[in-house]
């Protein structure tokens, strides 16, 4: 064996005892927290957006708002009658899907908001996610300019898409006014400070604390010791600095061979089945997704095109923006017929959905742990696809869920 790979061996063996001895560690941790048994630690909209307008919008304690303010260094003014705040106690929807707004119309200031957890820029043909919130608060609401503020708030801070600000290109102003916040650093910090400042109210002080807590596990802001001994294992010795180097400088080989076997894999579990491939990912395309600039990653698509054995070809895609979906897009027209049938199993199945793009969709990694990005190596999902049995149960899932959207088809065309 290759002294190379033997020494990273002996590495990987040390990192797990590390490793099972922190898991082992946080099992005796309190495990309780209401945010996360109440919903899905990544559910943007009824938990994240939600409890953070709420406690904007907490009439009691206005210095919850104007400790916000000054964390992201907000120009905003309002009135204390006059502001409004969706979703809050008093309005409990978005407004016109904005995360969170913040309005005054009497002063003429608003905050968009738009949260980001997980999910990617819902963006249209012929606009931008956050062109159309801007349209909506400067055209329809005639809010100045000058006085809209944007925030793209994610769990590191990272940029929206070009999609999502320069789609219609009505406004060339917005991709300086958008201004990126992150749960690591402004809302971590906002919430500190919210709990002191709760100091004599022991029960908003811990539900702030426990979603703290949440924010901290998320943004993997937790384990400080767990890291420190990986530096010291890796320090130690002149074998394990050579084996950590390793692993880094073969991370990105590492990425291009883990989607490019998933994604041929895949195909080949379809040509098994029975459908025939018309068209499927590249090495060119892996190429530019591991090692091309950040434009070109952005514009490279996977998917596979294959015949079925009814009147409609169908399609899985992932790209940089959305999440791996099969299904029937409008590449091609499609008979009313069968966009009647697509309509049917849409109403009838909630797995089923249409939009802009997609005639019908579903999406098959709606577990937090399945979900795939492969443009990210770092994503879990992408990850343990490096595991023959997890990329296998994932593949299974894809195309079992395929083959029952052809026989839901079958059983409301053929009735």
């Amino acid at each position: 064996m290759n002294l190379k790979i033997k020494h990273l061996e002996f590495f990987l063996e040390e990192l797990n005892i590390i490793r099972k001895k922190y898991e082992e560690l946080d099992l005796q941790k309190e495990q309780f927290n209401v945010f996360t048994i109440l919903r899905d630690e990544s559910d943007e909209v009824k938990l994240h957006s939600r409890f953070i307008s709420s406690l904007l919008s907490f009439q009691k304690k206005t210095q919850y708002l104007d400790t916000f303010l000054k964390e992201i260094d907000s120009q905003f003014e309002y009135g204390n009658n006059t502001l409004e705040i969706y979703p809050s106690y008093y309005y409990k929807n978005e407004y016109k899907d904005i995360d969170i707004l913040l309005i005054d119309r009497l002063t003429q200031h608003a905050i968009i908001i738009e949260n980001k957890i997980y999910a990617r820029d819902s963006n249209h043909e012929d606009e931008g996610q956050l062109e159309k919130y801007y349209r909506i608060i400067v055209d329809e609401e005639k809010i100045n300019e000058k006085n809209v503020e944007i925030y793209y708030m994610t769990l590191d801070g990272h940029d929206p898409s070009e999609q999502s600000i320069f789609t219609s290109k009505k406004y060339p102003q917005l991709k300086e006014k958008v201004c990126c916040i992150s749960y690591s650093n402004e809302i971590k910090n906002w919430l500190t400070i919210c709990a002191k400042e709760a100091y004599n109210e022991p029960f908003q002080r811990e539900t702030i604390l426990q979603y703290l807590k949440l924010i901290k596990t998320m943004t993997n802001d937790v384990d400080i010791e767990e890291r420190i001994e990986i530096k010291r294992l890796i320090g130690e010795s002149q074998n394990n600095l050579k084996s950590a180097k390793l692993l880094i400088d073969n991370l990105k080989h590492l990425h291009w061979h883990t989607i490019s076997d998933f994604w041929d894999n895949l195909a080949d579990s379809l040509k098994a089945k029975g459908f025939e491939i018309l068209s499927q990912p590249q090495a060119e395309d892996f190429d530019t997704i591991v090692h091309g600039g950040e434009r070109k990653r952005k514009q490279v698509g996977l998917h596979i095109d294959f015949k079925t054995n009814l009147t409609f070809n169908a399609h899985i895609e992932e790209n940089y923006y959305d999440q791996l979906g099969y299904g029937v897009n409008f590449a091609k027209q499609i008979p009313k017929k069968t966009t009647k049938v697509f309509s049917e199993l849409c109403e009838k199945f909630e797995k089923y959905s249409s939009d802009d793009k997609w005639a019908i969709v579903v999406y098959p990694l709606s577990e937090q742990e399945e979900i795939l990005n492969s443009w990210e190596i770092e994503n879990d999902a992408t990850f343990q696809m490096i595991n023959p049995e997890f990329q296998h149960q994932t593949i299974n899932k894809i195309v079992r869920g395929i083959e029952q959207f052809l026989i839901d088809y079958e059983s409301i065309n053929n009735r």
